[in-house]
This record gives structure tokens, C-alpha cells and sequence, in this order.
């Protein structure tokens, strides 16, 4: 009896702390990839991105690299606009890591992109 006690009350320790994460309920992003060291590089730092536009070769797919040096949790999220309606990107959110992401080729034009949990982090990619 005391085994089911104690598994059931590590299976409801399991389900609270998954329910209370900050990602429960929500999409997954698209996985950490592995630092491309030749990617280009967006940090975050206090709450802010840097650089805040990228210039990237237009029709040519390539890999972006977070570089978050902060404790709270960033991604770097790519869309057609600044409305955030259609997706081209989205990666994977961590805190105090790197992680590189692929990203499809880009027809000439600009794109934005910003940090998922954090809406006032934002930037413009540059197709050209």
C-alpha cells in the first residue's frame, strides 16, 4: 500500500509540475539545434535583441543562432509581418543557451521577428 501511495503521489508531483511549466498547454517549438558557428547571430541580453535587423541572401535558406544571455526564457519567432499571423520560423525557446534554428529561404523582402514570450523584443530581417 505504501508503494501506491508514494507512486501516486509522485505521479501527481509529475502532472503539477507539467501543468505548471511556463509552456504547458502551448505548441512545442521547434527543437534546439546545434550552434552552426557560421549562422547569423542574434542576442538577447536584458530583455532586448541585438542586432536588431539582419541582413540574410534572399532565396538561399540558412540557419539563425539565439545566443540568450539571459535567465528568462527567449526565442527568436519569424514572421511575414508584424502581425504575427503567418509563421515562417519559430525557434526553440531557452534560457541562458544557445540554439540555432533553420530557417526556409526568403523571398526579397523584410520580415519580422521577435521573441515569443516576450512581444517587445522585435527585429527586421532583410531579404536581399
Amino acid at each position: 500500500m505504501k508503494r501506491l501511495t508514494l507512486g501516486l503521489g509522485l505521479l501527481v508531483l509529475v502532472a503539477i509540475t507539467a501543468a505548471c511549466s511556463p509552456t504547458a498547454g502551448a505548441t512545442p517549438p521547434a527543437s534546439a539545434g546545434p550552434v552552426d558557428p557560421n549562422a547569423p547571430v542574434v542576442v538577447a541580453q536584458n530583455n532586448v535583441f541585438s542586432p536588431t535587423t539582419l541582413t540574410v541572401k534572399a532565396d538561399k535558406a540558412f540557419s539563425l543562432t539565439l545566443d540568450n544571455k539571459d535567465s528568462a526564457p527567449h526565442n527568436v519567432a519569424i514572421y511575414k509581418d508584424s502581425s504575427a499571423a503567418e509563421q515562417v520560423s519559430i525557434g526553440a525557446i531557452v534560457s541562458s543557451a544557445a540554439a540555432t534554428q533553420p530557417v526556409p529561404a526568403l523571398a526579397k523582402g523584410q520580415y519580422f521577428f521577435r521573441c515569443d514570450v516576450h512581444h517587445e523584443m522585435t527585429g527586421t530581417i532583410v531579404a536581399e
